[in-house]
């Protein structure tokens, strides 16, 4: 898989009262289309992707993420975007499409090549594993601490 950028432009400290599942999305795909690595047709992608196949990532107990993203044809070049919920935002479960999750923390995916989404998957699956990391990074102050705390293991 080719080295998507992840730097700390694309950590996203989101205030999320009263925002579902779409405004945060449309949110951190603004971000990534304002640096050029996306598409206009990537939301849209993204959103529709989403219905069929959600991203909720539910950890019982635990830090719940959601890994949004969307066909590699909306995509110019690889990113993530990272987005830290101030507020949990109810997210369709990936694993049980009629159930939702409480989510506080978003990696959006916009890969450049047909399914990276699987290792990302993985390291992202990885990184949740550590609820400790994942309460440090919600404690964070700003996206560079964001940075600093994950952005090597996501690399």
């Amino acid at each position: 898989m080719a080295a998507l950028q992840f730097d700390e432009s694309l950590v996203c400290l989101l205030d999320t009262k009263g925002k579902d599942t779409y405004a945060v999305e449309e949110e951190l795909a603004g971000v990534l289309g304002a640096a050029g690595f996306v598409k206009p047709s990537y939301a849209p992608a993204m959103h529709e992707r989403e219905e069929g196949f959600p991203t909720g990532l539910e950890v019982p107990g635990g830090i719940s993420v959601a890994v949004p993203h969307c066909e590699t044809e909306h995509v110019n070049r690889g990113a993530i975007c990272l987005g830290v919920l101030s507020e949990p935002v109810a997210w369709r479960r990936m694993d049980a499409p009629d159930a939702t999750c409480d989510v506080h923390l978003v990696f959006m995916l916009a890969l450049d090549e047909a399914h990276a989404h699987l290792e990302m998957l993985q390291k992202v699956i990885g990184l949740i594993q550590d609820q400790g990391l994942m309460g440090r990074v919600l404690e964070a102050q700003t996206p560079a601490e964001v940075f600093a705390l994950v952005g090597d293991k996501l690399m």
